[in-house]
Parts: C-alpha cells; structure tokens; sequence
C-alpha cells in the first residue's frame, strides 16, 4: 500500500479512550516519541557495554555476553532507524539531517554481513582476519551509536537554550554533569593503576580537569593508565571549549536554529552581532583544533624521551598541546616542566608558551587577529584593543616582577638567560595555565604574591582562561583613575566605555575579592597550613590555574570539596554562579527619583 493511503487509512482509525480522530501525522508523532525512549535506554546500553568492556577486566565468560547484548542493541538501533526512514514523506531530508545515523546503519550491517560470511571489505582493505575485523568493528559501532544518539540529544537540547533561562544556570549544569560523568570514569578499575583512588581524589580530578584548573591530588603519570589519562584529556578539550559551547556547536551544525535561540546563543558566546553566531561556532572548533594540531606536531618532534609517558610519544604530544591552548595545566610527568629535560628546552616552553597565550587571547580577539592579517587593513574594535594592551603590560610587569623579586641563583637559576626565561614562562603560566618549570615552594613570598596577582586577573573573555579576566581589571582601574582625575566617563581609544562595562567589572571584582576572603578563611579554619600556601591555593583554584606550593595532596576532605567548588565557580563565572541562582526579571517600568549617598 502507497504511503499516503496508509497514513489516510489510519487518519480514520479511532482511539476509545479519546474519542475522536487520530491523524497519520499525530501517529508518527506518538511513534517519533516512544522511538526516542527507546533510543535513550540503547544509549545506556552501548554506554553500559563501553563501559563494561574497557573499564572492567572482564572474565573469558563474560565477555561473549557483552558483545551479544552490543549485537541486539546494534540491531535494534538499525531497525528502528529504518523504519522510521521508511515512514517518512521526504526521505532525503531526513537522511540529510540523521547522516551519522546512516553511517552508522552502514557500519553496523557491514559488520554483520562480514561475520555472517567471514569475509568483508574492511578486513580485505586493511588485511584484518575475521577476528580482527569483528574486534575492530565492535569498538568502532559502539563509539559511533553513542556518539550518534549524543547528538540526537544535543539537538533536543536547544530547547532549553530557547526557553526563558539563565544561560550561566544552563553551563552550570553542564559542567556539574561533566564532572560527575568524569568522576565514574576515573573511578574505573582499569582507568587507574592499583590500589586504585577514592572517591574524593576522582572527583577533585574530574573537577581540575573539567573546568581546565590542573591542581592535582595524585600524580597523572603515574596514577593513572594510558585510558585515564585519555578521560583526562577529554575533560580538559570538553571543558576548556565550554560544554555549552561544544553541545551548541553539534546541534547547529546538524539542524537550524530560530532567532530566540541564536538570541541565547548570543549571550553564551558574548557575541556582538547576532548574524555571526554560527561563523563564531565554526571558528572557535577551527581555531583550536588548528592550534593543537600544530602543537602537537612540534612537541611531537622536541618532546625529550623522560617526558614520553607508557602510551608514547604522540599521545603525550597531544596531551601536552591540548593541555596548553586549553590552559589546564595538566603534564604527563610528576613534576610537571621541571622535570630534567623539560625545563631547559627551549623549544617545548615555547610552544607551550605560544600556545597559552594564544589560548588565554579569547576566540573574539583570535578571530580579529586572523581578519586582520588578510585585510591589512582592517580596524580592531576596542575590545581587541584593550586585551592585546593588558596582554602585553601583564607579560611584560609580570616577568620584570619576577626577575628582579626572586634573588639570583635562586629557584629562577643563576644565569641571567635562564633566570628571564623561567621568569617570562611563569608570567604566562600564571595567567591560569598552571605549567612551572620550577618547584612553587622553592619560591619567595614577594614572588608567590606577584604570582597570585598575575593568577586573580587571569585570562580574556571568551577563551580558555579563568580569573576576572583582563578586561575586567582595566575597566575597573580606568574607571578608578577617571574618578581620581575628575572625570564623569571612562575614555580609552578615544571610545567612551558603556556604564554596563564599568558596572560588571566592578561586581566581578567584588564577588571575587569577597569569594576568595571567605575561602580563605574556612581554608585557614580547616588545615593548619601556611597562612600564604593557603591563600595562593584558593586564588590558583578560583583563577582555575592550578598552580601550587605542593600542599594539594596534603589536604583533608572538606579543604578539597571547598576547592573543587571553587575551581567549578572560577570556570562558570563568577557573575555566573550568581546569575544562574537568581530567576530572569525585566526591569520595572517605573524608575524612582534619584538621590546620591555620602562616600568617603
């Protein structure tokens, strides 16, 4: 029977219960709907049997069943696939928008027909036997179906970017998710070497590498195997994007939005034109996938044998550079760069370095910069300005401060070339890379202090890096200075700065000094550490830099979930986490009469 007569045949059906006419439209609409229920348990399935199968030393006995249920889900997810790409009036758009899917059809019945009769065109391609090709099928269709119906929940997760919330309670979450994800997975009896962590470590772990700080409880080298570090740099590269931006970009790419969720989007991203949402997307996956790319070619070539950890020399290439462009901090060896062989070559620091600053810029002001150099002669706007300014100052006052604060032939070293080295790599570090190629505790307290100044101001908006950002501290000192010298508006670039600006800068320096005196506090109530270790803790954890004295691991429970809470709070936002507890409200129509108080 045709496909319209079937669905008219069925328009005249009635349903007891309602009374009424049910539409081939409203069918299919029931059965979109109990697919889609049915496609979220076979994602927990295929999720269960990856998580089984490389998670857990499984026995010979058990294995077999693993693969058998991986079978019926695999077949179920096809079938349901077509049955659904058989019921629909335009067929070409529907395989145009689930084109994963179809891949994954594909994959999935070529894998059968070659178990069927021991003979496939991958297995003849690449000269796998038939259980090669069954081993190497299994683990490609299970990434591929999970990844398949991630993506059919990212589309449905526009939804909420289109509903009146708050965007920061909606990276919230996301990031709460992400942690707790990260936490199971690193709490995997394959994921770590015996004895294995508990709980807290995992989920100190999850949250460091998850919101891109890199304070660490357990040594990453040694702790963890070549696939817990591979959870590791999944949750630096998810969580230095930005979930929301990652899950954003997805379900963009795979379908179109409206206007109120590019409106959303607009306020997630920062974006100042609302038709450059989508090119922002594509350019902020481009842009950093570039840059990994080639830094991992170049650690790739000058990594030194010490720093080449049990799953080789490209894995820690790839670590290495995501970690930097990423800011997390995260190296594959105990003492981070300091090591012998890391902290004398020239070469990887300064590829590191290039790839922290590039990546502590923000997406906005790469993107200029890229504009830029093709058309000569196009203007910076003033926000790119201003970064590159305070960029450039914090570098430069920040390696002269640490020069000349730390005695000769101290931590720093005794040549005067090795001392301006180590002091420029720490002054990029400190803006929430957390790299160091000395140990923090050989430090004096003026330099610790310079750091933890250079750590509380951090980053640029809209990039990898954590603290109020640069362009909050100019503002807010601009404008102290306008108000000193007599002036009614803050002018820099002969631009006038928007109250907003001047209003957000001064509440992220208020929230943040009033945070950070309060962890301060409960951190000096709780462990009976240095006063000044303490302190420089909570400003590396809320600056999401993760730099340390060496008391990390020291810490009792309650100091660790205080930190791990600052290290989500630093990554958020901290106008963020107060925005996401406050519901939307628009603003009174009426306005009261105006009246000034007396401030000394």
């Amino acid at each position: 029977m045709p496909e319209g007569r079937l669905f008219r045949s069925l328009s005249k059906l009635h349903v007891r219960d309602l009374g009424r006419p049910v539409s081939g439209r409203s069918l299919r609409t029931q059965f979109d709907r109990a697919v889609a229920v049915v496609l979220r348990l076979l994602a927990l399935l295929a999720i269960g049997t990856l998580v089984l199968e490389h998670g857990f030393d499984l026995s010979p006995e058990t294995k077999p069943a693993v693969h058998r249920l991986l079978e019926v889900v695999l077949l179920t997810f096809v079938g349901l696939g077509l049955i659904r790409l058989a019921t629909r009036d335009d067929r070409r758009a529907f395989l145009r928008e689930h084109r994963l899917d179809a891949v994954v059809w594909a994959v999935v019945l070529l894998g059968f027909a070659g178990r069927r009769w021991g003979v496939s065109l991958p297995s003849v391609l690449f000269g796998l036997d038939p259980d090669g090709f069954a081993g190497a099928w299994l683990v490609a269709t299970q990434g591929l179906i999970v990844v398949s119906i991630l993506l059919g929940a990212l589309r449905d997760s526009r939804r909420l970017v289109g509903r009146r919330v708050q965007p920061q309670l909606v990276i919230l979450a996301s990031f709460v998710l992400l942690i707790a994800v990260g936490t199971g997975l690193l709490l995997l009896p394959r994921a770590t070497h015996a004895p294995g962590i508990g709980f807290v470590d995992a989920l100190f772990t999850a949250a460091s590498a998850a919101s891109v700080t890199g304070l660490t409880v357990v040594d990453t080298a040694t702790r963890f195997t070549p696939l817990g570090q591979a959870f590791l740099l999944a949750l630096i590269q998810a969580g230095g994007l930005g979930i929301m931006t990652l899950t954003t970009f997805f379900a963009f790419a795979f379908s179109g939005g409206t206007l109120r969720q590019y409106a959303s989007l607009q306020s997630l991203l920062g974006e100042q034109s609302l038709g450059n949402i989508r090119s922002t997307l594509a350019q902020i996956a481009l842009v950093t996938l570039g840059f990994e790319a080639a830094g991992a070619a170049v650690l790739y070539r000058y990594l030194p044998e010490n720093a080449v950890p049990e799953a080789g020399r490209l894995f820690a290439a790839v670590f290495h550079s995501v970690s930097a462009f990423c800011n997390a901090g995260f190296a594959l060896h105990g003492r981070n760069f300091a090591a012998p062989g890391l902290a004398e070559n020239v070469f990887v620091q300064a590829t590191v370095i290039v790839l922290v600053v590039a990546g502590g810029l923000g997406f906005p002001v790469l993107a200029a910069l890229g504009a830029a150099a093709v058309r000569r002669r196009r203007r910076l706007g003033l926000h790119v300005k201003l970064v590159l300014a305070v960029s450039g100052l914090l570098l430069l006052a920040g390696t002269a401060g640490l020069y000349l604060l730390e005695p000769g032939g101290g931590a720093l070293g005794a040549s005067g070339g090795d001392r301006l080295l180590a002091a420029f790599f720490h002054s990029v570090s400190a803006r929430t890379a957390g790299f160091n190629t000395v140990e923090m505790a050989q430090l004096g307290p003026a330099t610790l202090f310079v750091l933890m100044i250079l750590m509380w101001i951090g980053g640029s908006p809209a990039s990898t890096a954590g603290g109020i950002k640069t362009t909050t501290a100019a503002v807010a000192l601009l404008t102290v200075l306008s108000i000193a010298g007599g002036k009614e508006r803050v002018e820099l670039f002969r631009r006038r700065l928007g109250d907003a600006s001047i209003q957000r800068a001064f509440a992220t320096v208020v929230v943040s000094v009033l945070l950070l005196s309060l962890s301060v506090l409960a951190l000096l109530a709780l462990e009976r550490q240095p006063p000044l270790d303490l302190a420089f803790e909570a400003v590396s954890a809320l600056s999401t830099v993760g730099l340390s004295t060496g008391i990390t691991a020291s810490l009792g429970v309650p100091a660790k979930l205080l930190l791990a809470a600052l290290m989500l709070a630093g990554r958020v936002g901290l106008l963020g986490c107060v925005l996401s507890a406050t519901p939307l409200r628009r603003d009174a129509r009426h306005e009261y009469a105006r009246e000034d108080v007396l401030i000394t």
